[in-house]
């Protein structure tokens, strides 16, 4: 399975739209989910997620996560986290929230 972000499932289901007269039911729902709450495009959620993986230990669904969601305070990121065994240090959760701001 390839973790794709919120914006790649936009652009993916839009060139789709442009190939077929139809998309299915669900595809439609998925792209107009994509459409109201996708904020960067996918250049810089591609670059935003490569740096959050430096952080040691997020891994990359979690930084998907982040760069879907784009966190703006503590309690977003531990909203995140809240059913995941690795909870960020208060460290972390600031590089985090750095990271984050300069791509919004």
């Amino acid at each position: 399975m390839k973790i794709v972000s919120l914006s790649e499932v936009k652009n993916m289901l839009t060139e789709l739209s442009k190939e077929r007269e139809e998309l299915t039911r669900e595809q439609k729902i998925a792209l107009e989910h994509s459409e109201k709450v996708v904020q960067l495009p996918v250049s810089k959620t591609k670059k935003l997620i490569k740096e959050l993986q430096t952080i040691e230990k997020l891994n990359k669904k979690q930084a998907h996560k982040i760069a879907d969601l784009l966190p703006k305070d503590e309690e977003d990121i531990m909203a995140i986290f809240s059913k995941e065994t690795f909870v960020p240090s208060k460290e972390d959760i600031k590089k985090i929230l750095e990271i984050v701001r300069e791509y919004i």
